[in-house]
């Protein structure tokens, strides 16, 4: 050992290793959100009810801490009740339409 006060420490050895974080999965969160999207570009009621029911599946295991991607669910979650709205909304319109058509052409 060397009694000089202005030498340097001997250099430590580091046996610490990082661990990278644990990624929980979001394969349904990322489902919700796509049917969600594509419920409001094209396919309406067809991956509106999917992104609903996905979206509400992966919210709840993000509650639990058995998966990731929580905003990704929601989002998917609100787009396809918007989709399933527009559609009954449209449906609705297009069949009060009908009726007064046909109250029209019989008077």
């Amino acid at each position: 050992m060397n009694d000089n006060p202005y030498s340097s420490p001997p250099p430590q050895q580091s046996q610490t290793q990082v661990q990278a974080p644990h990624e929980l999965p979001q394969g349904m969160a990322v489902t919700a959100m796509i049917c969600g999207i594509l419920s409001l570009t094209m396919c309406g009621c067809f991956t509106g009810i999917p992104a609903v029911i996905c979206g509400r599946i992966a919210m709840k295991q993000a509650d639990r801490g058995e998966a990731g991607g929580k905003g990704m669910a929601f989002a998917g979650l609100i787009m396809g009740i918007v989709a399933l709205v527009m559609m009954a909304l449209g449906i609705l319109f297009y069949v009060l339409l009908f009726g007064f058509v046909v109250a029209a052409e019989t008077m």
